[in-house]
């Protein structure tokens, strides 16, 4: 670590400064040692110097030598004492071997002793002295040779006790920092580096102040973080729980678009709800006679004891804790948790707590089945989970929107079915009715088809009176009913007025299907019908044909080809093919012409708001212009037109005509479009250009023919969602000729609903009419589509048209077809 370097590099410091002061203690000491020596040197070279004189002097020469050895002895710092008479051999000398020996070596001046010593470490010392030898001035030469050994020998001595006291010192400092450095800093930085790869929390005191507090700090930052992960992890795990919940509820949303029916809708949504991760189990109870009803649930663990049709909840009048009673009374989601704990007998007694006890679910949300804000429920579902906590409260109001979209889809299938019924059955009889059989003959091309006519009803009802008419036809029915009740594959319908149907899926029964008709000719007019103590005697005539797409049409020429021959049954002869080749030559080579000569022309019928009684769009319908003028309806030539390719070119010189007019016009102009047309990618291009270049997309609406029947969806709703971009609208034509209008309207998002004129011309004397449209209007309401009345004939049917609350209506009361768009844009009421 740097701490260490940084350490070490203290130590280093603190060993040179106590280096540093070792030396210069030795320095100290060394010099006063030295000083010591040179003085006492002194003292006895002057003490010498002063006895040889006087020996000299004297000639007392023998005692030179005892001087000389005297002096030695006592001093110990001298090595030897010489006395030179003639300064170039030594006289005398402490060493007897040096006596007679000439001088040598470098001797210095003794007054330059304290210097030798101490600063050139001189051994040799020199100095004269002068005397008298009587009268005569003499001068001799002492020498002194210092003993290197004794006086440099202690220094070292010194020496090498300051060196062992230093590294004593050196060491003993040296550990004494080291260990402080490591407990000081080295250590809280080492567990402050443990904590930051540790990310620990826990707390420690230093003896450095400032380390306490940062180790104080990076714990409180650890619990932050640790904190801040501990939310952001929850938080992410939320997330991804209501990421999964809005997956499921999308999931749902598929289902309840593409559910087929009612039980597929509510069975699937369970399982899907089922299925999420959070989610363990799931029913949905509908309403009925004051009790919740299991309609639907998802796929039930083997604990779990739930019967079809099984009563959840009581509706009574008491006040109850059961949450799904309180979730259908106050329209709100009830939820209980920690299910594990039981709260009341009550509650132990409930359908909803006896499926958490028996799969062991920890909590449970009610919740009410409202088509909308401003309905009652029409149920509850019922939600379980695993988790004790039960459910988040964003989660429950994500799953209350999507209980209110399954109720709003369940009630919509439920109306739908009422529509079905109503459109498809007969209101007197109860028997499936000529919309009934229509669809049937649509969706197969097999089968043997019988109408049957009682014969000169209308003089039963003149005779007798309506009432009594009604009443022979509901026999009639119930003793048809009777007599095909042994046959196989034979179905009743109910046509409109004095007419019956019968039809047979089995092809190859021709033979016995036509007995068996000779038969019932023969047994209804055996049969008496009593009415109010009336007895009815009537007889039937009967057309067959077989089933194709013509097959309707067939049977009722059959039936006609019956009563001006007076048979009783007859089967359909069609024309022979060779004239009906010649028919469609000759109508190919008419139409062809017309094109040619631009004799296919736009006629405008106006559409009028029911409340302003003003125009406010047009219907463009394609005319036949014939050479002598004569104005022929498309239903005469379309088919011939489709079959020989010529429906092409009578799409595109409408649009062109059309969108010229468009131009000039401020009102919206609607334009049919058959399924060729939808599905053609040309006629789709060349629409999309002249509408852009045009700029007449928010005037022009397309009517889908839906007469023609609407099969590829995902086509179909490209091409609107297309030219919707482009600001076009569209219409469902012909509505109400049969249950799939229904699929049309919610899956293509129409903006536009004529309701078919075999519905409008019947609203004031047809109850059944009159309650089919009602639905159909509210229906519509409810979409938020607007609605048109087609074939308003007359002030009868427009005062039921406006009951009802159909926004505009379309017909000959008000406006005929014309080659020039009317001038005038209000009808007058006195005119009416």
């Amino acid at each position: 670590m740097k701490v260490h370097r940084l350490a070490l590099f203290g130590i280093g410091f603190i060993g040179v400064v106590i280096i540093a002061l070792s030396m210069a203690f030795y320095y100290i000491e060394r010099m006063v040692t030295l000083n010591a020596v040179a003085d006492g040197l002194n003292q006895n070279l002057y003490y010498v110097e002063n006895d040889l004189k006087r020996v000299l002097q004297t000639n007392r020469f023998s005692d030179i030598q005892e001087t000389l050895d005297q002096a030695v002895g006592v001093n110990k710092s001298l090595a030897e004492l010489s006395l030179s008479l003639d300064g170039r051999h030594l006289t005398y000398s402490s060493s007897r071997a040096r006596i007679g020996q000439e001088l040598h070596g470098n001797y210095v001046s003794v007054a330059q002793l304290y210097k030798g010593i101490v600063e050139y470490k001189d051994a040799l010392f020199r100095t004269s002295l002068t005397y008298y030898d009587g009268e005569h001035k003499k001068q001799a030469w002492l020498f002194a040779g210092i003993d290197k050994d004794y006086v440099f020998g202690r220094m070292n001595q010194v020496a090498i006790m300051y060196g062992i006291g230093l590294f004593i010192a050196l060491a003993l400092m040296s550990g004494l920092v080291f260990e402080l450095v490591r407990r000081a800093i080295v250590i809280p930085l080492e567990h402050m580096a443990h904590k930051v790869r540790s990310a620990s929390v826990k707390t420690k005191d230093f003896f450095i102040q400032e380390f306490a507090d940062l180790d104080r700090t990076l714990s409180e930052t650890f619990l932050s973080l640790h904190q801040q992960h501990s939310d952001l992890k929850t938080a992410y795990e939320n997330a991804r729980y209501l990421d999964g919940i809005l997956r499921t509820i999308a999931d749902v949303n598929q289902v309840l678009i593409t559910a087929k029916t009612v039980d597929e809708l509510m069975v699937k949504s369970t399982e899907r709800l089922a299925s999420h991760p959070g989610n363990a189990f799931c029913w949905i109870g509908l309403a009925r006679q004051g009790v919740i009803e299991l309609s639907a649930c998802s796929n039930a663990d083997a604990t779990i004891d739930l019967q079809p049709h099984q009563i959840l909840a009581v509706l009574d009048a008491d006040e109850s804790l059961d949450p799904v009673v309180n979730a259908f009374r106050l329209g709100k989601a009830k939820f209980a948790e920690q299910l594990s704990v039981p709260d009341g007998e009550e509650e132990m007694r409930a359908i909803w707590r006896t499926i958490a006890q028996q799969a062991g679910y920890g909590a449970f949300v009610a919740l009410p089945l409202r088509p909308s804000v401003h309905e009652d429920p029409i149920g509850v579902l019922g939600l379980y989970t695993h988790r004790e906590a039960g459910f988040d409260l964003k989660e429950i109001s994500m799953l209350e929107d999507l209980s209110g979209d399954i109720a709003f889809a369940i009630q919509a299938f439920e109306r739908r079915v009422q529509l079905e019924h109503h459109l498809t059955t007969d209101s007197n009889t109860g028997l499936p009715n000529r919309v009934a059989l229509i669809e049937y003959l649509n969706r197969s091309s097999s089968g043997l088809l019988a109408i049957i006519n009682i014969d000169r009803f209308s003089d039963i009802n003149a005779v007798y009176g309506i009432t009594i008419g009604d009443a022979l036809l509901v026999a009639y029915a119930q003793w048809l009913l009777r007599m095909i009740a042994p046959l196989k594959n034979v179905t009743l319908y109910k046509l409109g007025g004095d007419e019956f149907a019968l039809l047979q899926t089995d092809a190859h029964q021709i033979e016995p299907f036509r007995k068996f008709l000779d038969h019932l000719v023969v047994e209804t007019a055996r049969s008496s019908f009593t009415l109010a103590d009336i007895d009815v005697i009537m007889t039937v005539s009967i057309g067959m044909a077989y089933v194709s797409d013509q097959g309707l049409p067939h049977a009722t020429a059959a039936l006609k080809q019956a009563k001006m021959s007076h048979q009783s049954v007859r089967i359909y002869e069609g024309a022979s093919s060779t004239q009906e080749q010649e028919n469609n030559i000759a109508w190919y080579k008419r139409i062809k012409q017309a094109i040619e000569q631009s004799r296919i022309v736009p006629y405008y019928q106006p559409i009028v708001d029911n409340k302003t009684r003003r125009i406010v769009k047009y219907e463009a319908l394609m005319r036949l212009i014939e050479t002598d003028g004569q104005i022929v309806s498309p239903y005469v030539f379309l088919e011939i037109a489709k079959k020989t390719k010529l429906y092409t070119h009578l799409t595109r010189m409408m649009i062109d005509q059309v969108f010229n007019e468009l131009q000039r016009c401020a009102l919206p102009i609607s334009v049919n479009l058959s399924a060729e047309d939808l599905s053609d990618d040309k006629l789709a291009d060349y629409l999309e250009h002249q509408i852009s270049l045009r700029q007449i997309g928010s005037r022009l609406i397309f009517e889908i023919l839906e007469s023609e029947g609407i099969h590829n969806y995902e086509s179909v709703r490209a091409f609107i969602l297309r030219f919707k971009s482009l600001g076009c609208q569209f219409a469902i034509d012909d509505f109400g000729a049969g249950y799939s209008n229904f699929d049309h309207l919610i899956k293509l998002n129409m903006d536009v609903l004529k309701i078919d004129g075999s519905l409008i011309r019947n609203l004031p004397h047809d109850r059944n009419t009159q309650i089919i449209v009602k639905h159909i209007c509210d229906f519509a309401h409810e979409m938020g589509v607007t609605t048109v009345a087609e074939f308003v004939t007359n002030e009868a049917i427009y005062k039921w048209v406006v009951r009802f609350g159909i926004d505009t209506s379309q017909g000959y009361y008000f406006y005929e077809p014309a080659a020039d768009l009317p001038v005038r844009d209000e009808i007058e009421s006195s005119a009416l």
